[in-house]
């Protein structure tokens, strides 16, 4: 005999309930999940990704957001190491003018794709991108040519086997 005590039954003012040892393993093995099942799943506030921006303190700004809704714009520009690296990558300083050689600073970041494109129409120097050529050795023009020998619902039931 098992004596299997819990204190969820004291509600029920019973704290205890006695199985047969067979009993109390076909009763405890209904709790064990299929292999690969997922029992709980977590979304919003209780998500592992949640759980670590509370536990890291991240700012508010890295916290994400609901879907549909735009995240806000950043509170400040990027660091200095994106001059660093297009430096060693392309061997030039994106802080100095390519005119006069002068060092310049950044006033604003636009990552809004309509902003970028706005500005650079009317600079003149927004370029659509080219036309899809169509593939190779592909040639043209097709018709449609119907099979009228196959059946397309084929009668499996009556098929003669060997």
């Amino acid at each position: 005999m098992v004596i299997y005590r819990s204190r969820l039954n004291a509600k029920i003012n019973r704290n205890f309930e006695v199985f047969t040892a067979t009993d109390f393993l076909a009763a405890i093995t209904q709790h064990i999940p299929d292999k690969g099942a997922q029992m709980v799943r977590y979304y919003g506030w209780y998500s592992n990704k949640m759980r670590g921006v509370r536990h890291h303190g991240l700012p508010p700004e890295l916290i994400p957001h609901r879907p549909g809704v735009s995240p806000p714009p950043p509170l400040k520009l990027p660091s200095k190491k994106w001059r660093d690296l297009i430096l060693r990558v392309w061997h030039v300083d994106p802080l100095r003018c390519p005119v006069c050689q002068n060092p310049m600073r950044v006033l604003a970041v636009i990552d809004d794709p309509r902003v970028t494109e706005k500005i650079l129409r009317h600079l003149g120097a927004w370029h659509d991108p080219p036309a899809r050529p169509p593939p190779q050795g592909v040639r043209g023009p097709y018709t449609y040519e119907p099979c009228l020998d196959a059946d397309p619902m084929p009668d499996y039931e009556n098929v003669l086997t060997d």
